[in-house]
This record gives structure tokens, sequence and C-alpha cells, in this order.
């Protein structure tokens, strides 16, 4: 009897393949998204007011102390969104907004650090809305392919 070794499998992994992200109902998809936007919207209501007083302080109506005062007010509004929505459960390409709200905030968060006016404050604060608008694309592109009713535009700013 002529017994023979071989490499039968040896381009199989010894690691299990992963499982798929699991297919969410329409009626998940869209709460993902309402608990997305619920959890960023603060910020979208907050920012008329921090964008009036920069205006304001641009123009020479308010003193930088004041303008700092509301930054720092905005900030902390931006500071709990963030903790609210690395909370929030997000799977499948709803991660991707996830993400992409995530990196808004927290660019925006840094912006609201640095002097206002300076080109590292502009350079973030644009990144921020850039970042902030392609997660709610992003976000509307998957309700489009569902079906879903689009969110508000005006909820991610």
């Amino acid at each position: 009897m002529l017994l023979v070794a071989g490499c039968n499998g040896s381009k199989a992994t010894s690691q299990p393949a992963p499982k798929a992200a699991p297919h969410l109902s329409y009626r998940a998809v869209d709460a993902q998204h309402q608990r997305l936007i619920h959890d960023y919207e603060p910020v979208s209501r907050a920012l008329t007011g921090y964008e009036r007083a920069y205006r304001d302080w641009r123009l020479g109506r308010l003193s930088t102390a004041k303008l700092s005062a509301r930054a720092t007010s905005f900030r902390v509004t931006v500071t709990a969104a963030i903790r609210r929505l690395r909370a929030a459960p997000a799977t499948g390409p709803t991660a991707g907004g996830k993400q992409l709200f995530l990196a808004a905030l927290t660019v925006r968060r840094q912006a609201l650090l640095t002097p206002p006016g300076s080109a590292r404050y502009r350079e973030q604060w644009d990144r921020s809305a850039v970042d902030a608008r392609r997660g709610l694309s992003l976000l509307q592109n998957i309700r489009e392919r569902a079906r879903l009713i689009p969110l508000p535009e005006d909820s991610v700013s």
C-alpha cells in the first residue's frame, strides 16, 4: 500500500469566512438613519446662531471674547453630538454615513479650538461641511435605492 502525502487544501485559510452583514428591513434602515439624523440635528440647529455671531465678529460688531464664548457653547453641542453618534448603531452602508458624520463633527470641534478666521480654522470648517454633506448624500442614496422618503436637507449642516 502506498500513501502519498499531499497539500490538499493548502490554499484554504484556517480562519472562517467573515459573515456578511445582515440584510436589514427597510424599516430598520430607516430607523438607523433617523437615529443618526436625530443625534446630529442639535448641531445643525445651533449652527445658525454661531454663524451669525461669527459674521458679526468679522464685521466688527461682536468682540472676540463674545465670539469665543459662543464657540465654547457650540463646541459643547458638537461634543455631545459626537458622543451620541458614537453610541448609535449603524450597519452596512449606513456605517459609512455615520463615520462621515463623526469625521465632520470631530473636525468642526477642532476648528472651534483654533483662532477664528485663521487659515487653519477655515480649512477645518470647510472640511467639516464637506464631510457632513457627503454623509447626508450617502444616506440619501441608500434611501433612494430602498425607495424611502428623503431626509430633510437641512437636518445636517
